[in-house]
């Protein structure tokens, strides 16, 4: 029998979202992942825009995965019976943020026409997550929602592209929802503030309806 705490376990009724945003059930919860290297940068200031459009009740969380380090990911699928332990520290509070949200939105600027490491790394350890023997973490996240909120610095938005295939190609693969993306332009902090067109698109992005999960 595999026992893990109760903060994992599937709950009924209400579940806490963050200390001071919760919502019923019934409700969407969004948890942003600031992905950044630095604080307050160009792709923040651009979620955060986009959340202001979110209907009044909607819960809210926002973390930065500098502020909750993850250990290097150790590959262990073909070691032993591949089974992974309960995460712990930083890793089970990403965690549990991660299973209560209805929709995931990855905040992060284009580094080397990919993600940051820290978004990688996030990523890496949903790979020890879908092998913790009971926590069916696979399972749990089909369904909610991926988004995707970004900036680039260069000529070309096509450079953005592969960190969008990663994400959304993450989502198909867990049976999620993809929501949609976000791309701005900015290189020096608040330089997104100048480009209107990715201003404007920050109301409508979470209006869209999001795609199904591939049957």
């Amino acid at each position: 029998e595999c026992r893990f705490p109760r903060r994992f376990a599937r709950r009924a009724g209400r579940e806490s979202f963050g200390p001071d945003m919760s919502a019923p059930d019934d409700r969407r919860r969004f948890l942003f992942l600031v992905c950044s290297a630095r604080a307050d940068g160009n792709s923040e200031l651009l979620a955060r825009r986009a959340a202001e459009a979110l209907p009044a009740g909607t819960g809210r969380r926002w973390m930065r995965l500098a502020d909750f380090p993850l250990p290097p990911f150790e590959d262990r699928r073909h070691a032993g019976d591949g089974a992974y332990p309960l995460p712990a520290g930083p890793a089970a509070e990403l965690l549990e943020a991660t299973f209560a949200a209805t929709d995931l939105v990855i905040v992060a600027p284009v580094y080397w026409y990919g993600l940051p490491a820290a978004a990688k790394l996030y990523l890496d350890h949903w790979s020890g997550w879908m092998r913790v023997p009971g926590l069916d973490f696979k399972a749990r996240m089909a369904g909610k929602t991926m988004w995707a909120i970004s900036t680039y610095s260069d000529t070309d938005p096509a450079f953005a592209e592969p960190l969008f295939a990663t994400l959304r190609l993450s989502a198909q693969y867990l049976a999620m929802r993809w929501g949609g993306s976000l791309l701005g332009e900015g290189n020096r902090p608040g330089d997104v503030l100048a480009d209107a067109h990715a201003l404007a698109a920050t109301a409508r992005l979470f209006t869209r309806s999001a795609g199904s999960p591939p049957g």
